[in-house]
């Protein structure tokens, strides 16, 4: 019975852990294997294995077996599964290991948070994961992060390279093809679906519901799963300040592997001179190979044309003796735009108290450059924590949270306005720098008339002349109250607000070119535009439960919760585009032309909803 509950369990659960090369590589020489088992012999179906100090993990299959290509064999190998003890072992070259996890008896008696009740784990009839403190992985600079390799059945991908994107999440897997997949996250008693924000060292716990059964008391916004997010609270005993410091670099983890200057030169010629050929063996007309000597003026004669797939640049041909000539540049344009980006991160907390008051009050900041230039982020995260016991039977609780960040942005997508695909499509026989150091721009558009190259611009100008800023702030009010009226029976009102405010601001130079308009131009001056966005979103929340625990000669237990639930949330979109720019002295959209039209709406909108709902929920177990 057992092997068919985690088999089960293994089906729900990830097939493998995302892994960030970004700091180190793997090498597919460095491997451990294993079988993992009970006390009973039977194996371990799912059971994490994760090289510490690292995000490098797997997970056992159906037979208890597993295969991890290691980083290091310094690193401690973590084997875990839920209601087992943690077995911590160093690996060898090689190794076949054979490990048997042990019953956790302490862990079944533990308290989780399963959505407006506490209870044992033991008392839990829903798949419900918790992950304490002291096993996140703080090292990280977001909660997602911190979460890879720690939760069982829930997929966390890091999805894009930039510091200012979250990772994904999904409990429940891909469950609509139109609304989000993302699951509620619930900090503190306050459900959002905002992108975690919060500072991994603020956390004292996170318990995910993964099933329908344990996520159901939150409705049809639970679909993709819950994340309950308990806050750190101030302790009994003297003040205690604690202070955290972190300096990191990231680095691009793999380059895509490209033509050099050379190689792409020969790639150009052979290519132009078959399409000479070609056309002229298609058109019925009379070919020598001599015809490859013919310069880019009577190929257009022979052809009745100047076709620019039959022409080649002069610089890359000597056309008399039908030789290649070696470019005089050779330009890596991965190695241009990427860069060894440097992070720091401070966190300093507070907290203390008496039997009556306690309070927990927190500070986090963090500078985090990106692997692409001009990119990177700011964030100040602040929270406080109160709780005040006002008498035996009355308490109220106050929590506080700001957090402020400070983007630097890049266009993703279109190769002709993202650098991204841009420098993967670039010709490495252009430079980047002239002699003086300045960007050369426009260097590969002038070509693409007669020769047909793509109509794009140098990437490192698109990335560093390219304005693109998003500064945001959160703010959020929790105030909660709750009173004994009867032994073991609890009443609760919890009342909060969340604020957020974002400045979006785009700026597209005259200074670069548009198409095979080079920089300056009237159509590139055309093509120069602004964008101002302002997003307001407000959310009020108003909940009251009335919650009941009862046991009797420690063995049987009851529990049972009723509430009733308003929320309301508003969100206004204003943005602005401007047009009409003659220079770059105004990057802003006050900086437009003088024509009434080239001041235009954009991306407004505006959106209100309500919910209100009354939910109950009984375990006997």
């Amino acid at each position: 019975m057992k092997k068919v509950i985690r088999l089960f369990c293994l089906i729900v659960c990830m097939t493998g852990f995302f892994t960030n090369s970004a700091q180190a590589k793997i090498f597919e020489d460095d491997w451990v294997q294993g079988l993992v088992v009970d006390q009973n012999g039977e194996a371990v179906i799912g059971a994490s294995i994760f090289e510490k100090g690292t995000q490098n993990g797997t997970v056992t299959d159906v037979d208890g077996k597993f295969r991890l290509d290691v980083q290091s064999y310094e690193h401690t190998l973590e084997i875990s599964y839920i209601g087992y003890t943690t077995q911590r072992i160093k690996p060898k070259k090689g190794d076949n290991l054979h490990i048997v996890l042990v019953e956790d008896s302490k862990t079944m008696d533990e308290v989780v948070v399963v959505g407006y009740q506490t209870m044992r784990k033991t008392d839990v009839v829903g798949a419900v994961s918790s992950i304490k403190s002291k096993e996140l992985n703080v090292t990280t600079p977001t909660v997602g992060q911190s979460l890879v390799g720690k939760v069982s059945g829930v997929q966390i991908a890091q999805v894009s390279g930039a510091p200012y994107q979250s990772t994904k999440i999904r409990v429940r897997g891909v469950a609509s093809i139109n609304a989000s997949s993302d699951p509620l996250y619930v900090i503190d008693g306050y459900p959002s679906n905002e992108d975690l924000m919060l500072s991994p060292e603020d956390i004292e716990s996170i318990e995910v519901l993964k099933d329908a059964a344990s996520a159901a008391i939150y409705g049809s916004r639970a679909a993709g799963g819950v994340v309950l997010i308990t806050t750190k609270r101030g302790k009994e005993g003297k003040a205690k300040v604690n202070y955290n410091f972190q300096f990191s670099v990231n680095q691009l983890a793999k380059k895509v592997k490209l033509l050099n200057s050379a190689q792409f030169a020969d790639l150009v010629v052979d290519g132009r001179n078959n399409a000479y050929k070609n056309f002229m063996v298609n058109a019925g007309k009379a070919w020598d190979d001599a015809y490859f000597s013919d310069t880019n003026d009577v190929r257009a004669q022979r052809l009745g044309s100047s076709n620019s797939a039959a022409m080649i640049p002069e610089f890359l041909y000597d056309f008399e003796n039908q030789r290649v000539i070696t470019p005089e540049y050779d330009t890596d344009w991965q190695d241009e735009l990427y860069r060894n980006a440097p992070s720091q991160r401070h966190h300093i907390s507070v907290n203390g108290g008496t039997d009556k008051i306690r309070y927990e009050v927190s500070a986090a900041y963090q500078n985090q450059e990106g692997i692409i230039l001009s990119t990177g982020q700011r964030r100040l995260n602040l929270r406080g924590n109160l709780d005040i016991q006002v008498s035996s039977k009355f308490k109220v609780g106050a929590n506080f949270s700001n957090t402020s960040n400070w983007n630097r942005e890049v266009e993703e997508g279109r190769f002709d306005h993202g650098p991204i695909l841009g420098a993967l499509i670039y010709a490495p026989i252009f430079r980047c720098y002239d002699e003086n150091g300045q960007l050369v721009k426009g260097e590969m558009t002038s070509y693409s008339s007669n020769y047909g190259f793509q109509q794009i611009e140098n990437p490192v100008a698109l990335a560093t002349e390219t304005k693109i800023r998003r500064n945001g702030v959160r703010n959020t009010y929790n105030l909660t109250a709750s009173y004994e009226p009867l032994k073991d029976l609890f009443l609760k009102a919890n009342l909060g607000m969340y604020n957020y405010s974002e400045k979006y601001e785009f700026y597209r130079p005259t200074s670069l070119s548009s198409g095979a308009n080079l920089p300056g131009t009237d159509q590139a001056k055309a093509a120069a535009n602004s964008i101002a966005r302002t997003s307001l979103q407000s959310d009020y929340l108003a909940e009251f439960t009335a919650n009941y625990n009862k046991s009797w000669n420690q063995v049987h237990n009851f529990s049972g919760v009723a509430g009733y639930s308003i929320q309301k949330n508003m969100y206004d979109i204003l943005g602005v585009k401007a047009t009409g720019y003659q220079d770059d002295h105004i990057t802003e959209v006050t900086g437009h032309g003088a024509d009434p039209s080239d001041i235009t709406l954009n991306s407004t909108s505006k959106s209100n909803w309500t919910m209100i709902s009354y939910f109950t929920r009984l375990v006997r177990p």
